[in-house]
């Protein structure tokens, strides 16, 4: 996880019996919005919970919502398309990734498309 700039207000929780069962992150930049973090406990996937908390954070974005992931088949589902051209963070969030977050899959960078038509 990128634990860079962290801030309590940028997260989301789930919660089951008072029991932490998820997270979502949203991270504010001066020309985008970047979705930055979202985990599910491995008992509670497959339940809808994961499109839920991408769906909220996506709902309080001000900017283009952009994130970089591994997981991109996921993320197409909801709503998002894989872009070549970016905004300057988001250049910053994938070196960071492909330098501090090293993973044997291909890191992309991705665009949230139904942006303008949420608002």
């Amino acid at each position: 996880m990128d634990d860079r700039g962290l801030s309590y207000y940028q997260f989301l929780v789930a919660k089951e019996n008072d029991k932490l069962v998820g997270f979502a992150r949203i991270r504010k930049h001066n020309g985008c919005d970047e979705f930055c973090s979202l985990g599910v406990l491995e008992s509670h996937r497959f339940n809808g919970i994961a499109k839920l908390l991408v769906e909220a954070r996506i709902k309080i974005a001000t900017q283009p919502v952009y994130l970089v992931c591994i997981i991109p088949d996921y993320f197409k589902k909801l709503g998002f398309f894989v872009v070549n051209e970016y905004p300057a963070e988001m250049a910053d969030k994938l070196h960071y990734c492909i330098s501090e977050l090293v993973v044997p899959e291909e890191y992309v960078v991705m665009k949230y498309q139904n942006y303008k038509e949420s608002k």
